[in-house]
């Protein structure tokens, strides 16, 4: 037999509107978010993989999905740099390259006008050095 409420008992429309909701919203996302690691513990790599080869377009929404909203990319970053630490940055990547475009069999090719060895020479009509 059901107990009579007392007058000390909370009655239903004592109750907090919304918290049951709320925790019952909570406990459903936070099954629901296990069941998803479950699945992508299970399958996610092999998934993404072939997201990837048959519809690439839909692997690049998941891919910005995930990214921070305010992630800044600054892929340009030579726009900070002076022209004497670009120069200084090809000279370094001549330096790196050099042995490479050096092999024996090949024709030499780094030279410059005026005698200066170097891959990269200047723009014609751009710089400091442009006739005016």
């Amino acid at each position: 037999m059901a107990k009579a409420p007392s007058a000390g008992d909370p009655q239903p429309h004592d109750r907090a509107p919304g918290k049951q909701t709320r925790r019952a919203k909570k406990t459903l996302a936070d099954g629901f978010l296990e069941a998803i690691r479950a699945d992508f513990r299970a399958h996610g790599a092999g998934v993404i993989a072939e997201v990837r080869a048959e519809k690439p377009d839909q692997y690049l929404k998941l891919v910005l999905s995930v990214l921070p909203k305010d992630l800044s990319v600054n892929i340009n970053n030579l726009d900070a740099l002076s022209d004497d630490e670009i120069r200084q940055r090809i000279r370094g990547l001549e330096a790196v390259l050099r042995p490479f475009l050096e092999k024996p069999g090949l024709e030499k090719g780094l030279a410059q006008p005026g005698g200066k060895e170097g891959i990269s020479q200047p723009a014609g009509g751009a710089g400091p050095e442009a006739p005016h």
